[in-house]
């Protein structure tokens, strides 16, 4: 019989040129990527023996005897292989999203086991094929390929449907559309068995998986050509897959964006492009992952000496780098993170984390994420946590602390503070969610819900009757930044018909010297409308008179340290009454904080202090809690127990 091969070579050639393609696709090391790799060369193979024995058999009495059988014994084997490795890659395909059954998956290997042996025992059985002087002939059993396929055929699309929502209904018809394109051809050589046409089965298979498989390209970032994020979080399911532990090491360029001004943005790309070329040269394609804008993370394996690695990566980065005919300095600030210490979940977070304490110590430090980072990055994450919850769910816890009236004898306002209570860890203190809230930007809306909470409480108790003629409230770093606080804090206002005399907003220094001109134009529509401010936290930080004579402040609050310190010194006392006497001179109200017994109460009043604030008289509290402040004979009582 004279056999039609023209099909089975064009089929070769498409796959050689498939297999190009593939190559030069950015490789990830996943399972599902290797046993398409290892499918489209199983295929490739037995096209080229399909070929083959298509010649041998027509010259086949030149041929010796266990040529003949030993070419067509492996040919018609890996048929009988060739449909477990589809079924395999659906199967993996279901894995990766997240199915863990793997019972009796065994049994599905058992008919092509079956298969490849009465394939290899044919020249003994004559089951599959044999040979006699009219050459090649089909045993009896030469049927059970068809069946075999047939089986898995059915097979994998049964397990597709059963998982399809998992991998979703568009994968279970891309595996129908697979099978019967391999299967059709197949069918009609049966019929016209002249005609090899198995193989272009195959083949339009192979490229319908390789049109629908997730693209390669997908994973690797355009900009660079190092892989992305994305194709960051495969290698990390990957490795815990095998469980094989890895170190991380992040790399995040210091004040990269002064390249981006020099150079443009092209220029700065360019620039990130030469450091991942010399990243890949190093450590290969495969392990070099852009994290973020600026910050690449290399993958190495955990038996790699990592101090010699840091170094390998400090001289990369550090070399003389020549970009457009000028020489460029570049520096980075470099974290190291075991894989062996995290979960898939929480392996980027504690990623992130690291960069940001790294960055935070200054330029081209090194930061190694021990078990005490780790339990760091786990408290923030809780934090955060129960930051979404609380914003999710419309409230934010507030306590209030009352400020005492030196001249009245009498509370006349409050100091709203926020308060988070963190499953696990109880109530965390506001310097550390509020600093956590600006990084992330969730503190624009835990501002908003906390004037939303404090405007309620005013008019749900009525604070005005019992004394009180505003309460204070926070504004941070950031939200002095917002160009819309002002309508912001006017629509919670007008929400409650609130009077904006009632609130006074606090700001700190750092808030006043970071932002400057801008919170000159909030103050000053904000004072428009008769809401009033204080400098909080005075004597912490800068101390800089300019604020108070630049910014409308009505109320300076000195910092509870500076009070305590003149409770120990004479000279710090001697500075506290001439800075609370230089206020006073500029028609400026002082609160001193951190009053904490009667004995300092009395003497910051005689020092002239308008109003004291501390422990002594209450700590924060709920509003429930501090309504009983409010109540008369409080402050009888307390000064009764004091003496």
């Amino acid at each position: 019989m004279v056999y039609n091969v023209d099909y089975e070579i064009c089929s070769i050639v498409f796959l050689i040129l498939l297999v190009v393609l593939s190559v030069r696709r950015k490789p990830l090391e996943d399972s599902q990527s290797r046993i398409f790799h290892i499918y489209l060369t199983a295929c490739f193979l037995n096209i080229c023996l399909d070929v083959i024995t298509c010649y041998m058999l027509q010259y086949h009495k030149m041929i010796p005897i266990w040529v003949n059988y030993s070419v067509n014994g492996i040919f018609l084997a890996v048929q009988c292989i060739l449909p477990t490795m589809f079924m395999l890659y659906v199967y993996t395909r279901i894995q990766q999203a997240g199915k863990t059954v793997r019972q009796l998956l065994w049994l599905a290997y058992l008919p092509a086991v079956a298969g490849v042996i009465m394939v290899l025992s044919s020249p003994w059985t004559r089951a599959i094929f044999y040979f006699n002087r009219f050459g090649y002939q089909h045993g009896s059993l030469h049927s059970y390929l068809y069946i075999n396929a047939g089986l898995y055929a059915v097979g994998t699309i049964i397990y597709a449907i059963a998982s399809r929502k998992i991998i979703g209904g568009r994968q279970v018809m891309i595996a129908v559309m697979i099978i019967l394109a391999a299967m059709l051809p197949t069918v009609v050589q049966y019929f016209l068995p002249s005609y090899m046409l198995s193989g272009l089965g195959t083949t339009i298979s192979i490229y319908i998986l390789y049109l629908s498989s997730e693209s390669q390209s997908s994973y690797v970032d355009m900009t660079t050509g190092a892989l992305n994020r994305e194709a960051f979080a495969f290698h990390v399911k990957e490795i815990a897959k095998r469980g094989m532990p890895e170190q991380i090491f992040v790399v995040a360029l210091d004040n990269f964006k002064l390249v981006n001004e020099i150079f443009g943005m092209e220029g700065g790309n360019e620039m990130l492009r030469l450091l991942v070329e010399a990243l890949q040269y190093e450590y290969g394609e495969n392990r070099i992952f852009r994290f973020g804008g600026d910050t690449f993370a290399i993958a190495l394996e955990e038996t790699t000496e990592s101090v010699k690695e840091l170094d390998s990566i400090r001289r990369i980065v550090t070399r003389s780098w020549i970009l457009r005919d000028t020489e460029v300095e570049l520096s980075a600030c470099i974290c190291l993170v075991h894989t062996i210490h995290h979960t898939e979940e929480d392996l980027v977070q504690t990623m992130e984390y690291a960069v940001t304490k790294v960055k935070g110590i200054g330029k081209g430090q090194f930061l190694e994420v021990d078990v005490t980072e780790v339990e760091e990055a786990a408290r923030r994450k809780a934090i955060e946590q129960a930051m979404v919850a609380s914003i999710e769910a419309g409230t934010f816890e507030v306590h209030y602390q009352p400020i005492y009236d030196t001249k009245a004898k009498r509370f006349h306002s409050l100091e709203a503070l926020a308060r988070l209570n963190v499953p696990e860890y109880g109530y965390v203190s506001p310097e550390e969610f509020i600093r956590i809230a600006e990084q992330n930007g969730t503190i624009l809306q835990i501002g908003m819900l906390v004037l939303d909470e404090v405007c309620r409480f005013i008019r749900q108790y009525n604070l005005k009757k019992k004394g009180i003629d505003f309460v204070e409230v926070n504004l941070s770093v950031v939200q002095c930044m917002q160009e819309q606080i002002y309508n912001d804090i006017r629509s919670v206002l007008d929400k409650y018909n609130m009077p904006p005399s009632m609130i006074n907003l606090e700001i700190t220094e750092s808030a006043a010297a970071y932002s400057e001109e801008r919170l000159i134009r909030n103050m000053a529509r904000l004072s428009l409308i008769d809401i009033t401010f204080s400098l909080d936290d005075y004597g912490s930080g800068y101390s800089n008179i300019n604020y108070l004579v630049d910014l409308p402040f009505s109320i300076v609050k000195i910092d509870k340290y500076v009070v305590w310190a003149a409770m120990k010194k004479v000279t710090s006392r001697m500075v506290l009454e001439n800075t609370i006497a230089m206020f006073k001179d500029i028609n400026l109200k002082v609160v001193a904080e951190g009053i904490e017994d009667l004995e300092m109460a009395e003497m910051i009043t005689a020092m002239g202090a308008d109003y004291l604030q501390g422990y002594y008289f209450s700590k924060p509290v709920p509003k429930e809690k501090l309504i009983e402040c409010l109540e008369e004979g409080y402050l009888e009582k307390l000064q009764n127990k004091a003496k």
